[in-house]
């Protein structure tokens, strides 16, 4: 009986680290032959094209038991030779390998390549040679090109295997070879055995046989060399479900890998077996570790720990063997272009340095991530930030393999080509990845110096967890609308521009206009009336642009219309459809028949469907669609057309998922809403009007906006409310005090009706359901529990214009009345001028960086006996630093920079330290979609598929998410030999040295110590620290630190939709000895140290 095994050694231990082991079975016919030729084609390849010193491959194995052959192959670049050694010994024999250099080993199975130890530091060329398909990125049907290409493989013979989706077939593609042959599928989509339908994973056993995800036939389908019959291995039966397979993976020991993003589960095929095994997910749909949603790639290590592209996630996850938890490893969980996020990506290599390599399909790149990682992955290929069809960039990668070389290939799919990434191979040994901050003194005369002492590190004056909080200003910049708010359709209900068609236009034969007769309700007066002048000849339908282009992902959308069809209209077998498409109309991505059977002549029907989409769209040139069949006719009209993805949380009209995680990745204290400007509205009768922001969409009038178009109110009073306490902010809730932006107060003796709303909006939000009135109308719109709000502010800065004069008599009309109704509430007013001492008062500051950095000290300067602060708005608005103190109208800023984000944190610096009477501050305006503007800079820019977070959001990131709850006495000096103890406070040395700024505090829930420090000096700033009466020893700490590097101007860095990640945030270790350690401050920069107790 023959036999035969494989064995993978480990050149450092000469021990088995892998192996296999059949009998009963022949080997394959070209086991020998394959051996021998493997050898010879590696050496003669790898000829004068290496690095010095680094051996590139390693091929171990066992014929019939016998005899072992070990073939070591190492390039010397000096040289430019290749050295070959084979050492032949009996099966029973210890087997010895030495080798000289093992700096980068690449380890081969029989067939595929499994496992690569790729240089730490190797780089690849970022520009792509095509291999496979048209470079002009069209679609094609010859063997030339490729229609939606996915999952590809590559051989230890460098031939190529490509799943080619929508021809239905597997493409074989030898080196330097531009026409493939088909090995699998015959080019027609079908369910026989010779047939493939959709196939989306493609993998080469170790005996030559192709196996296949046949995904829309749910079934797994093995092609035996020089075969064109598939072999069943797994199907969708009752035993074993199969959803839609995104990719196929096969590990040494030909187990069977696959992701079915239906079923939302990784699973196992081991061989001879039809039933799987769960490895991952297989709980409903959802972001916990136990869940995935949408799974696209995944990847097995050497040390059995599966990696998974959790697609719909956006994030990597990491199962160890026997868990069914992962962990995340790449990616935050929130789609975005930073190197901390991922958007939809699809596809996952690991090194054997346990290096990630991800195709970030919503991103258009493919990025690296080490080991350590939290500090974010690095753009190896696609970094020019968009999308496209030349050399250096891609569209929506869908798949990547390594060579044997360490190339990278990556499925282009939107491009409809493979693309070649060479590997850019080190000259010499990479250098430590390991980051550390060490006391380094010999270089104390080029930098600022600084002796940094925490005094007392038990007790201190306690910081409310307010104190780092956020606005969210209605309509400002489309925040809302085309913002946060998740809708995807554009004047739904054709409220834009005084009643228009704005955003909607027809394809075919119909046509549309506007109406007014039997409207769906008086709070949308107005709908959309599309009519065929005859029986339709052609498909015919309205589509809407979205706000800005419409994103479109691998989820499922939920799609409604009111519709009303008149008298005579006709549609063949009462079927609608509605889905999502390209601005071309080519591409469908996904679609819905919504049967119309049951609408009633001239009455409004509502209907509700889903919209499955499994393909991500490279652009976000897409339109919503509702489309009529051939033979279509008569008048029908439609009002209310709305569309969501996903929403955070899943709340039913809730917010968009990557904008609410960048909110709440900032671990706001507060949430400042509904505004803002948009509160008071651009007269009293376009105010903001709570009780019409609540019940069902076709009862909300909306208003025109404050700022721009036209506001919706979708998100309204619950909406916002419940988004605060689902990103763990406080609401500091804002009402109407009497005044707008015209100018015009409601006097004095009109007032009592207005203040009476107030006081209704707030039993609504806190009265109990059983008890009050508007507590049971809260419960009957599905919000049993009244919301817990302990601010709440009276009005917005009425000091500017004749506001001021009329809130002398409007904030005691309201404080009076309000306060006597809610005595736990604190009440905030806009100004303290004219008016008695209130509880507390809001300041708003807009002006240059000087300004912020000059008022470091402003609250300490204030009676500790007034009124609480809130910083309800702030920001570095403009780069006029000469004359810093007047109004900001000259070099306004069109981003933050890193010198507006440290001036920024100078400010945040100095109101935490005055954490006693201050309540907390945000930055303003928050939201800025790019296409739609009226402020500049602003904390978070967006637009329809991307968003991007500034230097200002960064600085405040690292401030919220290290807040200590109690300030230790700390101080500062520069000479160590001439001590400042005791520094009174709003001295130089209590939290000011020359140009540096600082605060210690203690996280006592963490038991951590935070020390922060923002440095407006041109020179760096090297600070020994001392931690005095704790119980520290020694530890590792964490520095996080955001500047714009040595020798920038720092007013030039900013992060935009065109440079994203111009600005991150690096992180470092710290090493602590005894309380002491040593960090170097940046020149125009913000640090952050956390170090644990």
């Amino acid at each position: 009986m023959a036999s035969y095994e494989e064995i993978y050694m480990d050149l450092n231990t000469v021990r088995p680290i892998q192996s296999m082991k059949r009998t009963g079975k022949l080997p394959p016919s070209n086991w020998t032959l394959f051996s021998k030729i493997f050898l010879g084609t590696v050496a003669a390849l790898m000829l004068g094209g290496a690095t010095a010193g680094i051996v590139l491959a390693t091929y171990i194995a066992v014929q019939d038991a016998q005899t072992t052959t070990t073939s070591t192959i190492t390039t010397t670049s000096a040289t430019t030779t290749t050295t070959t050694t084979a050492t032949t010994t009996t099966a029973t024999t210890t087997t010895s390998v030495t080798t000289t250099t093992t700096q980068t080993t690449i380890t081969f199975s029989a067939v595929g390549i499994y496992a690569l130890n790729i240089p730490t530091c190797a780089t690849w060329n970022d520009t792509g040679v095509t291999v496979s398909g048209n470079q002009n990125g069209s679609i094609g049907y010859d063997l030339s090109s490729l229609n939606v290409p996915v999952s590809i493989f590559i051989d230890n013979n460098d031939i190529l295997y490509v799943c080619d989706r929508d021809n239905s077939r597997i493409l074989k593609l030898y080196p330097n070879s531009t026409a493939a042959v088909i090995v699998a599928g015959n080019g027609t989509a079908g369910n026989e055995s010779s047939q493939l339908r959709g196939p989306k994973g493609v993998a080469i056993d170790q005996y030559g046989a192709i196996i296949v995800a046949d995904s829309d036939n749910y079934r797994i389908q093995k092609f035996l060399p020089n075969s064109t019959i598939g072999i069943t291995l797994a199907s969708n039966t009752s035993y074993n479900a199969l959803g839609q397979m995104r990719d196929l993976h096969i590990d040494v020991n030909n187990n069977i890998y696959i992701t079915d993003s239906d079923n939302n589960v990784v699973g196992k095929y081991i061989p001879y077996s039809s039933v799987g095994i769960v490895l991952g997910g297989g709980n409903p749909s959802g972001s916990r570790l136990d869940q995935l949603f949408s799974p696209f790639g995944n990847f097995m290590d050497a040390n059995n720990s599966l990696y998974v592209a959790d697609s719909g996630n956006h994030r990597v996850l990491k199962y160890l063997p026997g868990s069914l938890n992962g962990t995340i490893v790449a990616g935050n969980g929130t789609a975005g272009t930073s190197l901390y996020q991922l958007n939809v990506p699809r596809s996952i290599i690991v090194d054997n340095n346990g290096y990630i390599y991800v195709a970030d399909a919503g991103n258009n790149r493919v990025v690296k991530w080490t080991t350590n990682y939290t500090a974010g992955g690095v753009c190896i290929m696609g970094c020019t930030g968009t999308g496209g069809i030349a050399a250096n960039q891609m569209r929506a990668p869908r798949d990547l393999k390594f060579d044997r070389y360490g190339n990278i290939f990556v499925t282009d799919q939107s491009n409809q080509r493979i693309q070649k990434y060479l590997i850019q191979l080190p000259t010499s040994s990479c250098p430590s990845t390991k980051t550390s901050v060490t006391c380094d003194t010999s270089n104390d005369k080029q930098i600022n110096t600084v002796y940094f002492e925490i005094e007392d590190a038990t007790t201190g004056q306690i910081i409310p967890s307010t104190m780092h909080g956020v606005i969210f200003e209605t309509n400002i910049n489309r925040g809302d609308d085309g913002g946060l708010y998740a809708e995807l359709i554009y004047n739904r209900a054709f409220q834009e521009k005084d009643r228009s068609l704005d955003g909607w236009s027809t394809y075919g034969e119909g046509s549309m206009s506007l109406s007014t007769d039997q409207p769906l309700s008086n709070a949308l007066p107005i709908h959309l009336k599309f009519s065929f002048s005859s029986k339709s000849t052609v498909t015919s339908g309205l589509m809407n642009i979205g706000f800005y282009g419409i994103n479109i992902q691998v989820q499922t959308y939920n799609a409604s219309f009111f519709y009303k069809p008149l008298v005579g209209a006709f549609v063949p077998n009462n079927k609608l459809t509605i889905g999502l498409r390209d601005s071309t109309g080519r591409i469908t991505y996904g679609m819905s028949i919504i049967d119309v059977s049951n609408a009633l002549v001239n009455n409004w029907t509502k209907f509700s469907s889903s919209i499955i989409v499994h393909d991500v769209a490279s652009t976000s040139n897409n339109i919503f669609f509702i489309e009529f069949p051939q033979g279509s006719s008569g008048e029908f009209e439609f009002n209310l057309i709305s569309c969501f993805p996903p929403t955070y949380k899943n709340r039913k009209n809730g917010a968009r998922i990557d904008i609410a995680n960048v909110f709440a990745e900032l671990k706001p204290g507060f949430i400042r809403l509904p505004g803002g400007n948009d509160l008071e509205g651009r007269s009293i009768s376009e105010r903001f009007i709570w009780n019409n922001t609540i019940g069902s969409l076709e009862y909300r009038p909306g208003r025109k906006g404050t700022w721009t178009g036209y506001n919706t109110e979708g998100f309204g009073l619950i909406e916002l409310l419940t988004f605060a306490e689902d990103i763990g902010a406080i609401p500091i809730l804002a009402v109407y005090a009497g005044y707008s932006l015209n100018e015009k107060s409601v006097p004095k003796d009109e007032l009592q009706p207005y203040i009476d709303e107030v006081i209704d909006e707030i039993e609504f939000l806190t009265a109990p359901a059983h008890k009050n009135r508007m507590g049971a109308l809260r419960a009957s719109l599905g919000r049993q529990e009244p919301f817990n709000i302990k601010y709440i502010e009276i009005g917005n800065e009425d000091w500017l214009g004749l506001g001021l004069i009329t809130y002398s008599y409007r904030w005691p009309a309201y404080y009076n009345a309000l306060s006597k109704h809610f005595p736990n509430i604190t009440f905030i007013a806009t100004t303290t001028r004219f008016i008695r001492s209130p509880p507390a008062t809001d300041d708003h500051h807009y002006r240059g960086s000087l300004y912020f950095i000059e008022n470091f000290r402003h609250y300490e300067k204030l009676p500790r006996s007034g009124p609480k602060i809130l910083i309800g708005e702030f920001s570095v608005d403009n780069n006029d630093d000469l004359d810093f103190k007047n109004s900001s109208q000259f070099g306004r800023l069109q981003y933050p920079s890193i010198k507006s984000a440290v001036a920024e944190s100078v400010y945040r610096i100095g109101f935490e330290r005055n954490s006693d009477i201050v309540i907390g501050g945000c930055y303003a305006p928050i939201l800025q979609n790019i296409n739609n503007t009226q402020w500049t800079p602003n904390f978070i820019l967006f637009n329809a598929s991307s968003i991007v977070k500034s230097t200002s959001y960064l600085a405040q990131q690292m401030f919220g998410q290290h807040l200590g709850n109690i300030i230790l006495n700390s101080t500062a000096y520069k000479n160590n030999n001439k001590k400042q103890y005791n520094i009174p406070k709003g001295q130089e040395g209590d939290g000011k040295l020359d140009k540096l700024y600082f605060i210690a505090t203690k996280d006592t829930k963490n038991n951590t110590f935070i020390i922060k420090f923002a440095n407006v000096d041109s020179k760096d700033t090297l600070v020994h620290t001392q931690i005095k009466k704790s119980s520290i020893s020694s530890s590792n700490g964490i520095a996080y630190t955001l500047s714009a590097g040595s020798g920038i101007d720092p007013s030039t860095v900013q992060n935009t939709l065109s440079n994203p990640n111009a600005a991150s945030i690096v992180i470092s270790s710290v090493s602590v000895t005894n309380g002491t350690c040593s960090i170097t401050v940046p020149s125009w920069s913000v640090v952050v140290i956390t170090i644990p107790l």
